[in-house]
């Protein structure tokens, strides 16, 4: 496997996306291919603000749960 495979891989880039990235790099087009490229990191980042506010929301259940039943809060 060769470092672009890899990295894109490691990435979260599917299958579909790796070889669109590939042929792009191969056909000189790497300004596109950094396109795409940052059109996947955004979605990464869509993806991870999605799951901080699902973990926020999370916390906050616990806390009243906890404060319910008289536990003292932890400390983060």
């Amino acid at each position: 496997m060769d470092e672009l495979l890899l990295y894109l891989k490691d990435a979260g880039c599917g299958a579909e996306r790796i070889s669109e990235i590939r042929r792009l790099c191969e056909a000189g087009d790497i300004a596109d291919a950094i396109r795409r490229l940052r059109r996947h990191r955004c979605e990464l980042m869509d993806e991870l603000h999605k799951s901080q506010g699902k973990l926020d929301c999370l916390d906050d259940l616990l806390r009243k749960m906890e404060r319910s039943q008289g536990r003292p809060e932890r400390k983060k």
